[in-house]
């Protein structure tokens, strides 16, 4: 009763309105009930209810669950243990004296809450990432000197990814990015590649069901989507999710803003080396923004559609971060970055994507905005050449490349142009015309870039470079046959997209891929295709082909690839764990050069007078403006004139088309089995990459 606060009247007091004292000899009654003989008992009053110990015990009892199970979890991760893993586990209750009083009492939000915050914790802890090393699908040392080689050569391809610690820190800390190095890496051995390949498939799809982001998925998903084209799969097209999952990361992540410091509070303690892990932090978050911002640029300007991440003032600040760095790949990111938005912004300004609705038309529009862009380009090339160690790096010249192209792309699109329909003697204007030739040296510069690259250098070329490479092939081609097919109108195929899947070749002998003759089209003029300007206004596909070499080009290329592809096997026949990364590459590039032979042998056949007139035209000299030239006149379609033909997949490769849509397979000898056929660029060039038509 001492403990409670009593009245100092008993009930019997109260009730007769008398004078209360305690007795002397009875402390527990009161003087007058004693007297009276009466029971004497007093009213103990309940205790106001208010914020106390009760309901504070109850939050430390949840907070104090919570820091045991993340120590179990930190624990599992250093440790190795499988004790959470297993189905017998049950949540660890920790009892402590103020919360044993009130384990009762919880009401049913905190209970579910509390067994909510449980049980996705024991998941966390339970989820591994696939171990290469582990499994056994690859020896310790030889994936460290994978690793070793990705920082020592891959990082110059795609140089967002910077890796800063040994091999066993990076098994252990980053073991999704570890997987993904590994990956990319392992090109010598195109089986272990696929396993590994399809294991990493496997755990984006665990990533995506848990829902787990963090700063290493995002960079092992940039890593694996900078060198998707050597595990691309129609069927199982997964490049569009990992943009996706990259930009949804970053923005979970917070890396698309600038994040404030929080204040320190004056005498807290701060953890040893907590102060250069926040910088190196900081500069890999910078990396990946910038690097998804890159990829995102490559899908969209593939694929032929707008960039979906748009170019901040931020990612600017973040580029000119990168000034001071010590790393030295990091001298490449502002170049790529920088020529990366150029191009995405001249892909919108000339609305590539869309161009029956595009705003900029005209001769004068046009070349004073190629112009501009081509002066940003140069501004580029200038902040290159203070950096000696830039000036031969590959990547780099392969995008600026890619970049004067794109730009100059506008040439193609007729409508453009003109808003009325061109007629058959009409001749190209100047303007148009100098941009044509400056797209041809372009894509020459472009093929004659990867002829010179080392073998080793052409497996650690990223996306960028080999969807690039696909691109300047199909311009090429639609700027040889450009005039023909203005003429012809042969500009589109209604609905092939869906025959991608029927391109595995089946019961063609090996004997049908012959060489073609690669003096037939005569000697490649260098000082013409490097510099010099053809002065006829007209555009023929003969002319073009003799003034730059482009068969001799082509040539030129697939034997670099025949290390991937030999000239005697047939394309496409490899089973899939016997492909090297390029593989897909050099079956596409094999089969791209079938077609454009056989177009140029068909225009040679139609009228031997033609191409004799074509050829004294493609000299660098005046010609006669009144002479006949090969799109004024009437085209062949005789059926013996293509009978005169023995190139392989003689229906297979149709130039003809300025959509590229042209592209039919027999079904006699081809099998409807398609779900082997798995090449990047096939898909874009029959879907995604149709450029639109003149």
């Amino acid at each position: 009763m001492s403990s409670a606060r009593v009245r100092k009247a008993c009930l019997q007091c109260i009730r007769a309105k008398a004078k209360c004292s305690t007795s002397e000899h009875r402390p527990d009654e009161c003087h007058r009930c004693v007297r009276l003989n009466k029971q004497c008992a007093f009213e103990v009053v309940a205790k106001k209810p208010g914020p106390g110990p009760k309901s504070r015990s109850r939050v430390r009892q949840l907070e104090q669950r919570v820091e045991s199970l993340m120590d179990l979890i930190s624990a599992k991760n250093t440790e190795g243990t499988s004790t959470l893993a297993s189905p017998s586990t049950t949540p660890i209750q920790v009892a402590t004296p103020e919360t044993s009083a009130v384990s009762n009492t919880p009401t049913d939000d905190a209970s579910c809450y509390s067994r909510s915050l449980t049980h996705t914790a024991l998941q966390s802890a339970a989820f591994r990432f696939y171990d290469p090393v582990d499994a056994g699908a690859i020896s310790e040392e030889r994936a460290y000197r994978l690793l070793d080689e990705f920082k020592q050569h891959f990082v110059w391809a795609f140089p967002f990814i910077v890796v800063d610690v040994d091999g066993p820190t990076l098994r252990r800390q980053e073991p999704f990015l570890f997987h993904a190095i590994l990956t990319v890496t392992a090109y010598d051995t195109p089986g272990l590649q696929y396993v590994l390949s399809d294991k990493l498939r496997h755990e984006i799809g665990r990533v995506v069901e848990h829902s787990k982001k963090s700063l290493g998925i995002l960079q092992g998903l940039l890593v694996y989507g900078g060198w998707y084209h050597g595990f691309y799969h129609p069927a199982s097209q997964q490049l569009t999710m990992i943009v996706h999952l990259c930009m949804a990361m970053v923005q979970d992540l917070g890396l698309s803003k600038n994040r404030k410091p929080k204040p320190v509070r004056r005498g807290a303690p701060v953890c040893g080396g907590g102060g250069t892990n926040q910088v190196k932090g900081t500069m890999h978050e910078k990396r990946a923004l910038l690097g998804t911002y890159f990829l995102t640029v490559t899908f969209a300007q593939a694929w032929r559609q707008r960039t979906i991440m748009p170019y901040t003032r931020f990612m600017a600040q973040t580029c000119d971060a990168f000034e001071s760095s010590a790393v030295l790949s990091d001298t490449l990111i502002r170049p790529l970055v920088k020529a990366s938005e150029l191009l995405s912004r001249a892909n919108d300004h000339f609305s590539y994507s869309d161009i029956d609705n595009a705003e900029v038309r005209g001769a004068i529009l046009i070349s004073m905005s190629t112009n501009n862009f081509l002066a940003e380009l140069q501004h580029i090339k200038d902040f290159i050449s203070f950096f000696p160690l830039l000036k031969d790096n590959t990547t780099l010249i392969l995008t600026l490349s890619l970049v004067e192209i794109g730009i100059n792309e506008v040439c193609l699109h007729t409508s453009l142009w003109s808003t009325s329909s061109l007629s058959a003697t009409t001749t190209l204007c100047p303007t148009r015309l100098k941009m044509l030739h400056r797209s041809m040296q372009g894509a020459t510069s472009y093929l004659r870039t990867l002829i010179q690259t080392p073998q080793p250098l052409l497996y650690r070329l990223g996306l960028g470079s080999w969807t690039g490479w696909f691109y300047v092939f199909v311009l090429m081609c639609k700027l040889v046959f450009l005039e023909e097919n203005e003429r012809l109108g042969e500009t589109e195929v209604d609905d092939l997209p869906e025959e991608i899947n029927n391109l595995t070749p089946e019961g063609v002998e090996p004997d049908r891929f012959k060489p073609h003759d690669t003096n037939v089209h005569g000697t490649f003029n260098a000082t013409t295709a490097s510099g010099g300007m053809v002065t006829d206004p007209t555009w023929n596909a003969i002319a073009l082909t003799e003034q730059y070499g482009l068969c001799q080009l082509s040539d030129q290329v697939m034997k670099k690839l025949t290390f991937s592809l030999p000239e005697d096997f047939i394309p496409w026949q490899k089973p899939r764990g016997e492909r090297h990364s390029l593989y897909p590459v050099s079956c596409l590039h094999k089969i791209m050069l079938q077609g454009l032979t056989k177009r140029i042998e068909r225009l040679k056949v139609t009228d031997d007078t033609i191409l004799t007139g074509n050829q004294a035209a493609a000299a660098p000299v005046a010609s006669t403006l009144g002479s006949t030239t090969a799109w004024q006149v009437p085209h062949t379609n005789s059926d013996d004139a293509r009978r005169v033909l023995t190139m392989p997949f003689n229906n297979f490769m149709n130039f003809d088309s300025l959509n590229f849509d042209g592209i039919t397979l027999p079904s006699t000898d081809f099998s409807q089995g398609g779900q082997e056929w798995g090449d990047i660029m096939w898909d874009m060039a029959m879907d995604d990459f149709t450029m639109p038509q003149l």
